[in-house]
């Protein structure tokens, strides 16, 4: 698939305009250098995964382009709908059929969020040398070293991984950004939540998170349904620390989530999530 960088500019263009746009109109404007050529280029390419995904439509003689789908309605600046609206095609969320051209990165997504991002993080020579046969089914995590590059930009894109902040050119799986705006969009603010709901919402549209589906038909299998996982755990963490999340322990609770924490001995225990608002400055 194109690099995402490629796609935003062509949404963002397309969302932008008050009609469908043609083909040639898009050459013309984000690839002027190559207007003349017959070469088919990053537009082109970019259209082709977009429709692939379901979310843009090609109509008329002229081949005018339109969003379609999540993005039908997208404002030009709304990064964080358009991270959404990609991430929901990519994991066959909200209508949409799993695209047969984001199969190997969602298995690469399955892989990345079982790892550990309190104690892991990733360059494509550590993949190679220790975990390109850490999948389940036996085959190479990646096909080839030319997927790795691709796979940390599309994970940040959709809000599932981030560049390492405490060492350069280093990827860690933390799915934050992802968890931040699922809970934005389906969790009412200031009411608290049982924890286990909150982790099957979670699970239910972020599917490659370890208990999802995707995850679990990859050979991913969770032992505990109430086991949160590294990743996730990390990301809930983090909400915490960002305090646009609070997480609380009841002691008579019936079936409180088992998060990681590397700075416990034990499991720690959580019954309630709360989201909160964060004020904008």
């Amino acid at each position: 698939m194109p690099h995402p960088g490629e796609i935003w500019g062509v949404v963002r263009f397309l969302a932008s305009q008050s009609r469908p746009v043609a083909y040639d109109t898009l050459r013309r404007f984000l690839e002027p250098h190559s207007r003349d050529s017959k070469k088919l280029g990053t537009v082109h390419y970019t259209l082709a995964a977009l429709r692939s995904l379901g979310l843009a439509e090609k109509s008329g003689d002229d081949q005018e382009w339109s969003l379609a789908g999540a993005l039908a309605d997208l404002r030009s600046d709304d990064y964080a709908a358009f991270q959404g609206a990609l991430r929901s095609a990519v994991l066959g969320l909200r209508g949409h059929q799993p695209a047969e051209i984001a199969d190997d990165l969602r298995r690469a997504l399955v892989w990345s969020l079982s790892r550990d991002p309190f104690s892991e993080s990733f360059t494509w020579g550590i993949v190679e040398v220790h975990h390109q046969m850490d999948a389940p089914d036996g085959e190479l995590v990646f096909l080839n070293s030319a997927r790795w590059s691709p796979f940390t930009a599309w994970a940040t894109t959709l809000g599932l991984g981030a560049p390492a902040p405490h060492i350069a050119h280093r990827y860690i799986p933390d799915c934050t950004r992802a968890v931040q705006q699922v809970l934005q969009e389906h969790l009412p603010a200031d009411t608290p939540a049982d924890a286990l709901d909150v982790l099957r919402l979670l699970r239910e549209h972020l599917p490659v998170l370890p208990g999802g589906d995707i995850s679990e038909s990859s050979g991913y299998e969770s032992p505990d349904d109430r086991a949160v996982g590294a990743a996730l755990s990390f990301a809930l963490m983090r909400g915490e620390h960002e305090k646009w999340l609070v997480m609380s322990s009841d002691s008579d609770a019936q079936q409180p989530i088992k998060m990681q924490d590397p700075e416990r001995l034990s499991v720690r225990h959580c019954s309630s999530i709360m989201r909160q608002e964060i004020a904008n400055d």
